[in-house]
């Protein structure tokens, strides 16, 4: 019986060699709309009065874009903020130490659209459609706008930030043939990042509102120690030490002032002023 006939070796190796480069070749990138950088600038809210009502700043978006076919393509470009360590997300918080300080992240100037995430919170992620020609690139800018809430008085004065790293931004791509682009986001996410920090200071405040001005009505000239009383609002942000000092128009410090008559009446009336009921305390 004969052998079985073997093929040469020759008619084997160029099998084996395109054997081997299927194997080595990965799945091919799909051309298309593709962005190559993002950045964030910080959103300083610089010195924050938590005693007043609101404060806005704006921070700002870039981003590079470009499509690497020789087809026209449109895109849904989608960029996506969560909450560093998942934690809230309305209000977000800034933390200094362990006290926090309650602010907001839009996409629009009047501040009602929070700029949320698919992944956390609010999945409301900024969109911006894109249309480009064959091998055609675009740079542009979108606007973060920030705000820390009002009423915010039991704010204790200090630094605060609220640090977004990359895995607390995205950015997703929705991209198809032709020139009209998705009108809904994916989770086609591209790995590109956008970290950035906010930062506000919350400064040591007080708001100081006099009461009703002081009568003590209609006094016969033979009256003495004649007394009445009025009441000073204060408002201080939280944990703030304060004092209020009165100084009457003579420039006097120990509260001993003098009412002058009106018109042609030179005649002087002091008085003096307490911090106490039992008029015994100088003011």
């Amino acid at each position: 019986m004969n052998p079985s006939p073997r093929r040469p070796l020759k008619a084997l190796l160029p099998l084996l060699m395109l054997f081997a480069l299927l194997l080595g070749a990965g799945p091919a990138r799909a051309a298309g709309i593709s962005c190559s950088s993002t950045s964030m600038t910080p959103l300083n809210f610089g010195t924050v009065n938590p005693l007043s009502s609101l404060t806005n700043v704006n921070a700002t978006l870039s981003y590079s874009c470009s499509n690497s076919d020789t087809k026209t393509h449109s895109a849904l470009v989608c960029f996506h903020i969560g909450e560093p360590g998942g934690n809230q997300w309305n209000p977000r918080l800034m933390l200094s130490g362990t006290n926090t300080l309650q602010f907001q992240l839009y996409q629009d100037a009047a501040r009602t659209v929070i700029w949320g995430s698919f992944g956390f919170g609010s999945r409301t992620p900024v969109a911006v459609p894109i249309t480009l020609g064959r091998r055609a690139s675009i740079s542009g800018t979108a606007t973060l706008y920030g705000q820390v809430l009002g009423g915010q008085t039991s704010a204790i004065p200090g630094n605060y930030t609220d640090v977004y790293q990359n895995n607390d931004t995205a950015v997703s791509i929705n991209d198809v043939t032709g020139s009209n682009a998705p009108t809904d986001c994916n989770t086609n996410y591209v790995g590109i990042y956008f970290p950035f920090t906010v930062s506000a200071t919350v400064s040591k405040q007080c708001t100081v509102t006099a009461g009703t001005p002081l009568n003590l009505g209609t006094v016969a000239p033979t009256a003495t120690n004649t007394a009445g009383n009025t009441s000073i609002s204060v408002t201080c942000s939280n944990t703030t030490p304060y004092f209020v000092g009165l100084l009457p128009s003579n420039n006097n410090t120990a509260g001993a002032g003098v009412m002058s008559g009106t018109g042609g009446n030179a005649t002087k009336v002091p008085y003096q002023l307490y911090s106490n009921a039992g008029l015994s305390t100088i003011w």
